[in-house]
């Protein structure tokens, strides 16, 4: 049996009840929606269909009969087996003794004196380097020649390495101040009476 709240705690209750305005507004979400009309009317066409295979009655059945269709082969196929059959009864009814004895003749060709005299020489050299003995050999002194330039060579090459010392390690600082004298030569009497008399 439920207990009824005592006084200082049905007071609680009361104050507790009367705050219900600073409750939040909560939007009800539905889990099991219902199936819709559709969903409904495809399911028990489902279920009609189940019955209907389960109680089906197999002597409504109409008897058939069975046709075999075969195949006839065209004229091709039948003349390709026809010779075909005519070959194996002709193979397996052969008769070996109407076969003519030959006999085998085997041709060799000899080679000419010049094929014969490369084919020896080839072959000493080949047993010539495969008894090869090389305590036959004779020792040599390996000379290095070094042949030295010149005098006329060492001078100009003496020269060119000069030039180009004296080139790489050029000091401006070595060179004389110049003054620059301008000629301007006039022209005497005469060049000018004769330029005169020309120009007339």
């Amino acid at each position: 049996m439920a207990t009824t709240p005592t006084a200082p705690e049905h007071v609680k209750l009361m104050g507790d009840i009367s705050k219900g305005a600073d409750l939040k507004h909560v939007q009800a979400v539905e889990k099991n929606p219902l199936p819709s009309q559709q969903d409904v009317v495809q399911e028990k066409a489902h279920q009609e269909f189940l019955e209907g295979v389960n109680k089906f009655d197999s002597s409504k059945l109409n008897h058939a009969e069975t046709q075999e269709k075969v195949v006839l082969p065209d004229t091709s196929t039948i003349v390709k087996e026809k010779t075909e059959n005519e070959l194996r009864e002709r193979i397996g009814s052969f008769n070996k003794s109407e076969l003519s004895h030959t006999e085998t003749v085997e041709k060799v060709v000899l080679p000419n004196q010049e094929d014969v005299q490369n084919e020896k020489q080839h072959q000493q050299f080949l047993d010539g380097v495969s008894r090869f003995d090389p305590s036959t050999l004779q020792q040599t002194q390996t000379k290095e020649r070094i042949v030295l330039p010149d005098t006329t060579i060492i001078q100009q090459e003496k020269q060119e390495a000069e030039m180009r010392n004296s080139i790489e390690g050029f000091s401006r600082n070595s060179l004389k101040k110049a003054n620059m004298v301008e000629k301007n030569v006039l022209p005497s009497k005469a060049e000018i009476e004769t330029e005169k008399k020309a120009k007339a």
